[in-house]
């Protein structure tokens, strides 16, 4: 068994499974993917309608033919690891196959989501797994609970390739803001945003802050238009004073990707204030926090008086991240970690 290891997910260039892989191929491991939802479309009848479908309705027979996929890549390709970090439209029953299959094989799980997303197909993997990482030491319990063994707190963390320091000036950003915000939408955030808007804000994410944003609503006016994917974040905390990460009921309490990697950009985050987040930053010295609308406008205030606080904080957030051992490359090497414990023999060794 080599050094290989088969990712579950899908590998565009700015997503988590990405990140991961390159992670992994800097440790010298061999990287796959198999995409659940690709695998889905070409098994789907019907040819583009059948395409269109099966994206909006579960319709099991195809999900079972496509996940014949991943059982057949496993069988050839024999890899030490199944990472799967997209558990949707991965079964249960096919885990179950691949165990009896190859033994072997470590299955671990990278959770990117909250409990509230957990379908009843996601919960049926969680027995299969031999480790569940999740990304908020809340949610341990509740995965244990659903039936996963050995769950462990896994953060987020910053990806180097995208979430660096860049010169402003050299990308897409014409005009330095006070306050951004990157993220979809949701409510809770307009609602914030909204007490927010007497700044020089702006705000990035997908269309649905044009369709959703309530009529009238000051937000409206701040929304760039687009969201800010890989390397476009990095120039956003370039260009923007201070950085906002709103930490809401469905994330609570974190801490989510943002948290990470704006201070590898060497952005200054305002965040909500959460135990998780203060389990990793230290206020006032590696991140600075609000726990309601008065003091996020009093600190932005404050902040945009004060560029060598700001730049202070800033720069330790940054040697933290970085050099504190939250990269993904910190990452796959906890993974690794425990892949010797759990018995995986390793080339080389």
């Amino acid at each position: 068994m080599t050094n290989s290891v088969l990712i579950v997910g899908a590998s565009g260039a700015s997503t988590l499974e990405s990140s991961y892989a390159r992670a992994f191929s800097r440790l010298n491991w061999r990287v796959q993917f198999w995409n659940p939802a690709e695998s889905l479309e070409k098994n789907a009848r019907g040819s583009r309608f059948g395409r269109i479908f099966s994206r909006l309705v579960h319709v099991e027979p195809w999900l079972r033919k496509a996940n014949l996929d991943l059982i057949q890549m496993c069988d050839e390709l024999r890899p030490a690891l199944l990472l799967i970090i997209t558990t949707e439209g991965v079964r249960g029953g096919t885990l179950a196959q691949i165990k009896a299959l190859a033994p072997d094989i470590l299955i671990y799980c990278v959770f990117p989501d909250t409990p509230h997303n957990l379908t009843a197909d996601r919960i049926h993997c969680l027995p299969f797994f031999d480790r569940t990482a999740v990304g908020s030491p809340a949610w341990v319990d509740a995965f244990e609970r659903l039936g996963a063994t050995r769950v462990h707190y896994l953060p987020f963390a910053a990806d180097t390739d995208y979430h660096r320091p860049v010169d402003a000036a050299n990308g897409k950003a014409s005009k330095r803001h006070d306050v951004a915000f990157i993220g979809i939408w949701r409510p809770q955030r307009e609602e914030l945003l909204e007490q927010l808007a007497v700044f020089d804000l702006r705000v990035y994410g997908s269309d649905y802050w044009r369709t959703h944003t309530r009529p009238g609503s000051p937000v409206r006016a701040h929304w760039a238009g687009r969201t800010a994917l890989g390397a476009e974040f990095a120039t956003v905390c370039a260009s923007s004073r201070i950085m906002l990460n709103i930490i809401d009921a469905v994330g609570w309490p974190g801490p989510n990707m943002r948290a990470f990697e704006q201070p590898a950009c060497r952005a200054f985050s305002l965040v909500t204030r959460t135990p998780a987040i203060l389990s990793h930053f230290t206020e006032g010295e590696t991140v600075e926090c609000y726990g309601s609308i008065e003091e996020a406008r009093d600190k932005i205030v404050f902040y945009l008086k004060n560029e060598t606080a700001r730049r202070r904080i800033a720069d330790a957030s940054y040697r933290f991240v970085v050099e504190g051992g939250h990269t993904y490359l910190d990452r796959a090497r906890q993974l690794l970690q425990w892949a010797k414990e759990d018995g995986i023999s390793l080339d080389g060794e």
